[in-house]
């Protein structure tokens, strides 16, 4: 199953068409069965205070933290933060571990 694909062309921005940074599918679908996208956007997340992990992570990049490899740890963690913010957006929330199977 492939996890991860880059890309030089992303998807337009769904809320208001611009150029979009980082875009994903969540790994489980929304409740009427469609996939979940997760979307990173300058114009959108850049001053949005209702996601500040987006924000912050649009900085970066901003900043120049994409091309600088020193600061691939602050882009790693910026990223978790940017993830667990759009899980909390759909109900999900990060564990440290997978739950227990029984």
């Amino acid at each position: 199953m492939e996890r991860i694909r880059r890309s030089a062309r992303l998807p337009r921005c769904s809320r208001c068409q611009g150029e979009l940074i980082v875009s994903a599918v969540a790994p489980e679908n929304d409740e009427q069965g469609r996939p979940i996208h997760l979307e990173l956007c300058v114009a959108c997340d850049t001053g949005d205070v209702d996601r500040p992990a987006a924000g912050l992570l649009v900085q970066w990049f901003t900043d120049g933290g994409g091309k600088d490899s020193s600061r691939a740890p602050e882009g790693a963690h910026l990223l978790m933060e940017w993830t667990r913010e759009c899980m909390a957006a759909h109900g999900w929330h990060w564990r440290e571990f997978p739950p227990e199977q029984h």
